[in-house]
């Protein structure tokens, strides 16, 4: 009988990473493209709003008296009278309504409306904006934008630790942690600046005693705190296997 071993025994093939340290940097370059573009787009977005003084300012409001939906055509005395405003069959965005003055001068108020959704909200057209009407108008998309780039550059962090082969090192605790905060700051902005745009669009047209919109009530919505309690539990987890990870290396 023959005993003799195998003095080179086959290598046991382990189930194979998810992900491969190519691809980790890959994203990781990835992540960098959008963190340098993205507050670039934003600012600059933020700064051609602010040259668009006194052309018309768009602004999302809500509808309170649907049956009152009417704006003083003015400022002259025979055409003070509110008016209803009347649906448009021509230059109709698709799956809009636009809502518009009748007989009312070149580039008039007006406002559009989703077919898809009820009538609860409203985009405002105003023609004549004032510079901070366009750039509250604009600075959600511009904070979106800065929090993207930033969430994006913790994020590369996050990944070049994970191709190093060391993704419990001390920093990604923090890091994870601050996107979560990005969330949040990126919620509050998507809310509360539309909100602050529409109340100085409305105080400047005044629309008139039947006031049949409003600015939107600023909060914020149950996701963003969903996924930032998700994320810092996430960073929580990192942070205890950041310790273990130094209480093993202490016992070698």
């Amino acid at each position: 009988m023959n005993t003799e071993l195998n003095p080179h025994p086959a290598p046991r093939r382990g189930p194979r990473p998810f992900a491969t340290p190519g691809l980790v940097r890959l994203l990781a370059a990835i992540a960098l493209l959008v963190a340098l573009a993205a507050p670039i787009a934003g600012v600059a977005y933020l700064v051609n709003g602010a040259t668009q003084a006194h052309a018309d300012v768009r602004v999302t409001v809500a509808v309170t008296n649907r049956a009152a939906l009417q704006i003083p055509l003015g400022p002259t005395p025979d055409r003070e009278r509110p008016v209803a405003l009347q649906q448009q069959e021509r230059w109709n965005a698709p799956g809009t309504i636009r809502l518009a003055l009748p007989d009312a001068s070149t580039d008039p108020t007006s406002l559009e409306t989703s077919l898809e959704t009820p009538l609860q909200t409203v985009t405002l057209r105003a023609w004549d904006s004032t510079v901070p009407e366009q750039l509250l108008s604009r600075a959600d998309t511009a904070v979106l934008s800065l929090c993207v780039g930033l969430g994006a550059w913790l994020l590369r962090g996050l990944l070049l630790s994970i191709a190093d082969a060391n993704p419990f090192q001390p920093g990604n605790a923090r890091r994870i942690a601050g996107i979560a905060a990005l969330v949040v700051v990126a919620a509050i902005a998507s809310q509360s600046f539309p909100a602050m745009a529409g109340a100085m669009v409305l105080d400047r047209i005044d629309p008139g005693p039947a006031e049949p919109v409003a600015a939107l009530g600023a909060g914020i919505g149950l996701g963003p705190i969903l996924a930032a309690l998700v994320l810092l539990a996430l960073a929580e987890a990192f942070r205890r296997g950041s310790d273990l990870a130094r209480d093993v290396e202490g016992l070698v």
